[in-house]
């Protein structure tokens, strides 16, 4: 279920890469888009949630967890700030951005061990 999850919030990431250089390059957003992002980012979360539920103890996967939580509140942060034909404040998008990473790469460390 981790991998599943690692693969979901990798999928959900290279979304968020593609927001991120919408709203860089072209000054704009794609709600459509950032929807399929949040859907697959919040699934992601749940098979995490799940796994973390079910299994054994395993402090990667609960740090992850809470990372990726603060990454969803960012983003709602993002939602309810967002205006039509405008890009995203980009400091909330990389401190959005950087929160999820981080968490992806502590799934990743803790997939390894």
């Amino acid at each position: 279920m981790i991998l599943s999850s690692i693969i979901l919030f990798s999928v959900a990431a290279s979304l968020g890469l593609y927001l991120a250089v919408l709203g860089v390059r072209y000054h704009r957003s794609s709600l459509k888009v950032g929807l399929s992002h949040a859907s697959i980012g919040l699934l992601a979360l749940v098979l995490l949630f799940l796994q973390i539920s079910s299994g054994a103890i395993n402090k990667y996967n609960n740090v992850a967890a809470l990372l990726m939580v603060l990454a969803v509140i960012g983003g709602l942060m993002l939602f309810a700030l967002r205006e039509q034909k405008k890009p995203p404040p980009m400091v909330l998008v990389g401190i959005h951005a950087v929160m999820a990473f981080v968490g992806l790469l502590v799934l990743f460390l803790g997939f390894g061990n």
